[in-house]
């Protein structure tokens, strides 16, 4: 059975929906950003990041692209990505990388408080940035659904759709404003808050409700 280390509304967000869409069985462990930050959590993710999955041989996994990547894999038969091997799933990991690397950066990079920035005037600038790299990164995405959509895989929903989601509830400057400008990202995220098997997950995070 998996474990999942987990804050609400942190990057377990994506890992914790999966499992529920998948209906695995795995453990909850709900963790403070107190209990992340402690040394004891480095021996599982060495960066001290979230999300971790424990597997069922002690071993830990990190790095979210990573662990969704691993779980489609694991089990295909769950329907979340393409076959693994086909070229529709190459398809998927170029889209799931180009989230993982460009859009979470960006993101983040908006953070206040910032590693980048050494003081306020700098913050505010790279805050700048952000939302400009983010706009340029989301109408990419607005435009791949306007045109394969309901899904960034066409017609089938996928984990690729849920890693895309949690990056929608962080956005720069904030999910209603983003939705405002590219109406495929709102209709898109409004798709994934209403299945049904993410409810309670998405309650337990507080992000039914688009960001304002």
């Amino acid at each position: 059975m998996y474990k999942l280390y987990n804050v609400k509304a942190w990057g377990s967000m994506c890992v914790h929906f999966l499992l529920e869409e998948m209906d695995v069985p795995y453990t909850n462990i709900w963790m403070t950003p107190e209990q992340v930050a402690a040394p004891e959590f480095r021996a599982l993710s060495p960066l001290g990041y979230i999300p971790a999955l424990g597997l069922s041989d002690g071993r830990t996994l990190f790095e979210s692209a990573a662990i969704i990547s691993f779980l489609v894999t694991a089990h295909p038969d769950k329907g979340l990505a393409p076959q693994p091997g086909s070229d529709d799933y190459g398809e998927f990991l170029s889209w799931l990388h180009f989230l993982s690397t460009n859009l979470y950066v960006a993101i983040n990079m908006g953070d206040a408080g910032n590693y980048y920035a050494r003081n306020t005037t700098e913050e505010a600038f790279i805050a700048g940035k952000s939302i400009e790299k983010c706009n340029q990164l989301w109408s990419i995405l607005a435009h791949r659904l306007e045109t394969e959509g309901p899904w960034l895989m066409g017609e089938a929903y996928s984990a690729l759709d849920i890693y895309a989601f949690m990056l929608c509830v962080w956005s720069r400057p904030k999910e209603t404003v983003v939705h405002a400008e590219f109406p495929a990202i709102a209709k898109f995220a409004q798709a994934v808050r209403a299945r049904p098997k993410l409810k309670a997950a998405l309650e337990a995070h507080g992000v039914m409700e688009p960001r304002s």
